[in-house]
């Protein structure tokens, strides 16, 4: 099988990575956060027929479609298990991060792409307690924008809240972790 070919079922689609995605499932696309698979759409673009999830983001009332082979960055949502070790890391102490602004950037920037929802704890919780002490570049407040969004989406959907509950409860996790800190 190529890259290029996916295998489609009326409502599935395996990429060549092994990640099978089916109509109802929840998922996260890192760039947009936590949604639910709502199809697989072949389309032809260019010639060419590929294979998409059709994906819809309900925070951002946004629906994307994402092709179904390579990777496209797309992973199951966590499961409860791993939502409560995120909260866990959003209680943990900062880690240690680059001092250059621009470096900081990329290191954080490379764990939003890994996409794992710990990953994305680890950069709200780094992001928040280093602003909390020094001025956040203007790129670095919008990371930290994007992966609260990330993360508040996912722990929505995987403890079945509303946005505003999972930010108020992301919120608190995260002011014990800071409140933890300073003693």
């Amino acid at each position: 099988m190529s890259k290029a070919e996916v295998n489609v079922s009326e409502n599935s689609a395996t990429t060549t990575s092994g990640e099978v995605f089916n109509e109802g499932d929840l998922v996260v696309y890192p760039n947009h956060g936590a949604g639910c698979v709502s199809g697989v759409e072949a389309k032809t673009i260019l010639g060419e027929e590929r294979s998409y999830y059709v994906v819809y983001i309900p925070d951002a009332e946004l629906t994307l479609s994402i092709p179904a082979d390579g990777d496209s960055g797309l992973r199951a949502c966590a499961d409860e298990d791993t939502v409560e070790a995120a909260l866990s890391v959003l209680r943990g102490e900062a880690t240690e991060m680059p001092q250059n602004w621009n470096q900081r950037l990329k290191h954080n920037q490379a764990k939003l792409r890994d996409g794992e929802i710990s990953q994305v704890a680890e950069v709200v919780r780094n992001l928040s307690s280093y602003g909390g002490e020094h001025n956040l570049s203007t790129g670095e407040r919008n990371m930290l924008m994007k992966a609260r969004r990330i993360l508040v989406s996912e722990v929505a959907l995987v403890r079945n809240l509303d946005a505003k509950r999972a930010e108020e409860l992301v919120d608190e996790v995260l002011g014990e972790g800071i409140a933890e800190d300073a003693t």
